[in-house]
């Protein structure tokens, strides 16, 4: 059976790895990106199959990136779970209108995160 593919954006090396390490052990592939421009660009080479992305980043928020893997017809069926430690429903409402399928508040629990990808992934032949 092959492994799902989850594209990690945080411009946060700490919880790259963290979010990482947590992945692999569930048996995910993972791929990494440190800001929205290197996100956009391995969302349409790699074709993940789920990306976690980071609201709050330097240059390009994760409002932006979403919106524009979403508007690209390459990109837009894979679901975007978007990560935030703003804990308001403006940003909620505002991940959500963007295109992402759910939003998850830091702190979070490893296995709700697990969780909550699972449910968005579709079987692989």
């Amino acid at each position: 059976m092959e492994k799902y593919k989850i594209l990690v954006v945080d411009d946060e090396p700490d919880v790259v790895e963290f979010l990482e390490r947590t992945l692999k052990t569930e048996g995910f592939n993972v791929i990494t990106a440190y800001d929205g421009i290197s996100a956009l660009d391995l969302a349409s080479v790699e074709k993940p199959d789920l990306i976690l992305l980071d609201i709050m980043m330097p240059m390009m928020s994760g409002y932006e990136v979403c919106e524009q893997i979403k508007s690209n017809p390459q990109t837009q069926s894979i679901p975007v779970i978007c990560i935030t430690s703003a804990h308001s429903s403006e940003a909620r409402a505002h991940s959500l209108q963007r295109g992402a399928v759910d939003v998850i508040t830091k702190p979070f629990y490893p296995s709700e995160l697990v969780a909550r990808i699972k449910r968005y992934l579709h079987p692989k032949e």
